[in-house]
């Protein structure tokens, strides 16, 4: 039988242990990170103009801290400032359904807008980012709003084609709002869902002539080299978790400006 002098040793120790436990850090809890940033440049022929023609690239960044992938993006809401002006009806339209069955060939050539890339992950089964190619088509009107479909290609999994509705920011402090729901990403029939890690498409400067007229599918007033605004959106995650963002719109390749 123990004396008491173990026995007090032992209860010390046990304490000792239980403090060492609860002392331990405990894991970080899962936070999902969004990085959104816009880049507009102007034409180089308009960078002393009051409005000129601008490309647009849109670069989208989501990590996660404690989990192999992210959730998956079920939709997202970006939202641009006052000023610029999308002109997309004056250019061919391509209709969702017609790409979706036939693909590119099914649009009218001048109704490509853009390109990009995007990664998508699914583990445990695919181990490796999905690497995708990104076109952008000017897409058929929805009601008088116009579409921006994202038709993405990856190297692994169907062919997707996600139409991005640009709705007006009338009544807002926003000039236009995207509104873009993406779709169940498919990989292998063992795998899960794929989640977007990563997504960096430019819209390019395109211009038509209507009547003697140059027209610009994007236009906006020039302002200085450098310019930029900060403007919130929101992400949807696995159709529930919603998250805002903050988005910085930048402006080059207009004047330098003392």
């Amino acid at each position: 039988m123990p004396t008491r002098r173990h026995r007090t040793r032992g209860i010390a120790g046990a304490v000792l242990a239980a403090s060492a436990i609860f002392a331990l850090p405990s894991p970080a809890p899962a936070a999902t990170t969004q990085e959104v940033e816009f880049t507009a440049r102007f034409a180089k022929s308009d960078r002393h103009k009051q409005r000129g023609g601008i490309s647009l690239r849109t670069t989208i960044r989501i990590t996660e801290n404690a989990a192999p992938a992210p959730a998956q993006l079920t939709n997202t809401t970006l939202r641009f400032p006052k000023g610029a002006v999308v002109n997309a009806r004056f250019f061919p339209k391509c209709s969702p359904a017609a790409l979706r069955a036939r693909g590119p060939r099914a649009c009218p050539r001048r109704s490509k807008i853009g390109s990009g890339t995007a990664i998508g992950v699914a583990p445990p089964v695919v181990t490796d980012p999905v690497n995708t190619k990104i076109t952008l088509f000017n897409g058929t009107l929805q009601g008088r709003s116009p579409t921006i479909i994202i038709y993405a290609v990856p190297d692994l999994g169907p062919v997707m084609t996600l139409p991005g509705v640009l709705r007006s920011g009338r009544g807002t402090r926003y000039g236009y709002i995207l509104d873009t729901e993406v779709p169940p990403i498919k990989t292998l029939p063992s795998a899960p869902d794929a989640s977007v890690t990563f997504f960096d498409a430019t819209t390019r400067d395109l211009t038509v002539r209507r009547r003697g007229r140059r027209i610009h599918y994007i236009d906006s007033p020039v302002l200085c080299n450098g310019t930029y605004f900060l403007l919130d959106g929101q992400f949807t995650y696995q159709q529930a978790t919603k998250v805002d963002v903050l988005e910085r719109f930048t402006l080059r390749g207009g004047p330098r400006c003392p």
